[in-house]
């Protein structure tokens, strides 16, 4: 009889640890509430522009990559348009996976190649200028890193951020920054301009104007090839299907203080209004926004395109 009794009160004993034991395994584990989509929260969120990659086993003529439209939305050829934008990719990838389920297509797997939605253009005294992409927006040194860091004459003392859209100019005195002196954190946004200014370029008496936003070729240009807004988009390649026309906007400087100039470019186009084309000068900044867009308007805003190269081409008979 003492064995089967030392038997029971072993499994007595064995079943209360493993009762007291288990809340601890579960907050340690997987079942508390939250703390999954806590690590989903922390995934990147799709935005327009955004490149993404879909790969379907079962089916790959569903699979390839998909540009993100201005409205956040993708073309599948058995789904139609598909809303994207605000899902993180693993959402994405779940959502595709039920609808494509009843067409008998296994798991969707969806990546992000290009982070379009989270740009940034970095001009001036730096040594690769040009358009960057992140998955997270980084500080604002590690995006001037990214552009291949400021060149010799870089004046890190007065770098500017231009905001998207509203033109609103902030001035950073990055050597502060990397001299560990307490500077207040400026947080990039996506579609800014960081513009490292250069005080060679002035003693050498170049004289040029920044072109940004939706062209075919953000840069710098020689303001004797640009001399006006619409030399310096078609200088630029054109505008993009995406371009709002009707909101450029020139950033001046002007001293202690910048100068915000908006400039409705489609008005000047259609109706020839002259304030719509000013002249442009030595260190201005042209922001060419981004606005949503129908199939109408983007058919217009390719035949504008074609009528900027017209008045680009005049320009240079004319000038001959």
């Amino acid at each position: 009889m003492r064995r089967p009794l030392c038997f029971f009160l072993a499994f007595l004993a064995c079943f209360s640890l493993f009762s007291s034991l288990t809340p601890i395994l579960e907050r340690s584990l997987f079942l508390v509430p939250g703390s999954c989509q806590a690590a989903e929260e922390a995934e990147y969120v799709i935005g327009p522009g955004d490149v993404l990659s879909i790969m379907t086993r079962a089916r790959t003529d569903l699979s390839g990559s998909f540009v993100v439209s201005p409205g956040g939305t993708i073309s599948l050829s058995l789904l139609g348009d598909v809303k994207v934008s605000d899902l993180t990719p693993s959402q994405l990838s779940k959502e595709l996976t039920r609808r494509l389920s009843v067409f008998g297509v296994g798991e969707a797997v969806v990546t992000v190649t290009q982070y379009n939605s989270r740009k940034i253009f970095v001009v001036g005294a730096v040594a690769k200028p040009g358009k960057y992409a992140f998955s997270a927006i980084p500080s604002l040194w590690d995006v001037i890193s990214e552009a291949g860091g400021p060149s010799a004459d870089a004046v890190l003392s007065a770098v500017q951020i231009i905001r998207a859209g509203t033109g609103q100019v902030l001035t950073i005195d990055v050597g502060k920054l990397l001299g560990g002196e307490a500077v207040e954190p400026v947080k990039l946004l996506p579609g800014d301009t960081v513009r490292v200014p250069g005080k060679l370029s002035a003693s050498r008496g170049e004289s040029t104007v920044n072109v940004l936003g939706e062209v075919r070729s953000s840069g710098t240009y020689e303001v004797a090839s640009a001399k006006d807004v619409v030399g310096a988009v078609v200088l630029a390649g054109g505008p993009t299907e995406l371009a709002d026309l009707k909101k450029v906007t020139i950033v001046r400087p002007g001293g202690a203080s910048n100068i915000v100039l908006k400039v409705n470019l489609e008005k000047f186009l259609k109706e020839g209004m002259i304030l719509g084309n000013p002249e442009l000068r030595p260190g201005d900044t042209v922001m060419v926004p981004r606005k949503r867009t129908t199939l109408a308007t983007i058919f217009s805003l390719a035949g504008i395109a074609t009528v900027l190269s017209a008045v680009a081409s005049i320009a240079i008979i004319t000038s001959r």
